[in-house]
């Protein structure tokens, strides 16, 4: 067994690294190591009187697999062991799968495109978001599953698969044969031009093709004229050690540090510098952080902030500063283990304390305000670069705290949009068919002038109501859930006809944690401007 890669993230985080030459028995004395194997052997015993006598029949890989992650839950809340079906799910997140290229829901018992990633094969043969599949490879897809839609999508590359799709306005259903081809999942979902001079990029996971989907977001802004920029990693979780460099070099002068890793072997110290060529011009720059900003986020954001580059508002991040390692067995299952730790220039490691608590608790404290600001006494305090008092142990503190003014939605309005019926789109569905002039609408009339009526809302009331008599209707009269029902149906409306553009246009009106930030810019340039990396440009 031998170590093959590297990782950080609040879910952890892939970096390829040397192999290490030496094995487990090395490590340990002889005395010890008998022991252990003596262990090992009552171990072996305890499994073989299970199976044989105990009163149930047992599944011997799933009592290895809980013996394995009781073995490490004393250790740190991100040492981890993954099956080979969870490893390969998780990967995906990452580094992407094969297959045709769509986001998809089951609507109405039909597999539904909800989106088209672009240059993938549905796109090359002009599927479109709304676009229903109704058969795959002459087998009808009606009432499938919505966990056996990817078996039957996904293939390896170069392998065919052939679907029957239905689309509003064709006479009948049309076959496409595509060709299964790598997908590489995007991670910025959103990088546009706010306000005349003001550009926005969020970041939604830190994957393998970040930094060029990065380097290409901020030349397009760039050229349309950008000279301020939000960065908005609320919610980030985490993702590629290298490419969190990547994201930050674009920002960090060439030469300063970004993040180094130490931990008890020889192979976790590593420094991590900006380049010169990486970098872009030196723009006033916010960055959006929030309780599920995580690792990669943190270590951007860290730097940012230990530089004064920028300046970092929200939330209080995660507080993830561990490393881990991966350890791949032949089975496909894989174990993290933790190594190293990693420290923001200024010397910081941002992990939070986990030794008090259970890893429930753990991530339970990470999002709840007060025992964030409970937890964030006595933590040991650095200075930034420009001589600002900043603080390790409990994640990444903003400079600026920032709380959105909207209410969060009631449990009444989290179950109708999660609600297996997908209310909201159906209703979209029928009331845009039978309201064609809203179609006809232009996206800057639509958001300026389109109103939820009243009449619409009792519609969609009404409709909600004949699917499913557990709601209540009185619900659908308070005042805090008729403001939130206008929201999501407007927003439903403006995703249905200019996607995701126009879901973001209806989001970015109702948050008012980026419309605050919008006001710091000459905050973040008189900041920025006190450094000698600034002066000296």
């Amino acid at each position: 067994m031998k170590l093959k890669h590297f990782f950080i993230g609040s879910f952890s985080t892939l970096l390829v690294v040397g192999l290490l030459n030496f094995g487990y028995s090395q490590l340990q004395p002889q005395s010890s190591r008998q022991n252990i194997y003596q262990k090992l052997n009552i171990f072996t015993t305890v499994l073989n009187i299970i199976q044989q006598n105990y009163v149930e029949k047992t599944d011997p890989n799933d009592l290895i697999n809980n013996a394995i992650r009781g073995m490490l839950s004393d250790l740190d809340p991100h040492t981890n062991y993954m099956t080979t079906k969870q490893f390969k799910k998780w990967s995906k997140t990452f580094s992407g799968y094969s297959g045709i290229g769509i986001s998809f829901d089951i609507i109405r018992k039909k597999i539904t495109i909800m989106s088209v990633f672009e240059g993938g094969p549905s796109f090359k043969s002009g599927l479109q978001a709304g676009d229903r599949i109704v058969a795959i490879n002459g087998e009808s897809a009606i009432g499938i599953k919505r966990d056996d839609v990817p078996k039957k999508l996904m293939g390896p590359p170069g392998t065919q698969v052939k679907i029957t799709v239905e689309r509003e306005g064709w006479d009948e259903p049309k076959e496409f044969t595509l060709t299964r081809e790598k997908i590489k999942v995007e991670s910025i979902p959103d990088a546009l031009i706010l306000r005349p001079g003001i550009g926005y990029v969020r970041i939604a996971r830190f994957s393998a093709t970040t930094g060029l989907e990065l380097e290409k977001a901020l030349n397009r802004l760039e050229a349309q004229g950008m000279k301020n920029l939000v960065l908005d990693l609320r919610g980030n979780s985490g993702g590629y050690l290298q490419i969190a460099t990547e994201v930050a070099d674009k920002f960090i002068p060439g030469g300063k540090m970004i993040v180094y890793t130490k931990g008890r072997i020889p192979s976790s110290y590593r420094d991590f510098y900006a380049t010169k060529e990486a970098t872009h011009p030196l723009y006033p720059l916010i960055i959006l952080i929030d309780h599920g900003s995580a690792s990669a986020s943190e270590i951007v954001a860290g730097a940012v902030q230990d530089w004064d580059r920028g300046l970092i508002m929200g939330k209080t991040s995660f507080g993830k500063g561990l490393v881990q390692s991966q350890y791949p067995f032949k089975d496909g299952s894989v174990l993290l283990v933790t190594t190293a730790k990693y420290y923001t220039p200024s010397g910081r490691c941002i992990q939070r304390n986990y030794s008090h608590i259970s890893k429930d608790e753990y991530y339970k404290e990470a999002y709840v305000d007060s025992l964030i600001k409970k937890n964030s006494k006595n933590l040991p305090a650095y200075k930034t670069f420009g001589g600002r008092t900043v603080y390790g142990g409990g994640g990444i503190r903003p400079d600026v705290f920032l709380k959105s003014k909207e209410k969060p939605p009631s449990r009444f309005l989290i179950d109708l949009v999660y609600n297996p019926n997908r209310y909201f789109y159906t209703f979209i569905d029928d009331y845009l068919n039978a309201h064609p002039e809203i179609k006809k609408m232009k996206m800057p009339d639509f958001l300026q002038n389109f109103q939820i009526s009243p009449e619409m809302l009792a519609e969609f009331q009404a409709f909600v109501l004949k699917n499913d008599k557990t709601v209540k209707s009185e619900k659908f009269a308070e005042a805090n859930n008729r403001k939130d029902l206008k929201y999501l149906l407007r927003r439903e409306i403006a995703y249905r006809l200019w996607g995701e553009d126009g879901q973001f246009q209806i989001n970015m009106m109702r948050d008012t944690v980026l419309q605050q930030a919008m006001n710091y810019f000459p905050q973040a340039l008189k900041l920025m401007a006190k450094m000698d990396y600034y002066k000296n440009r």
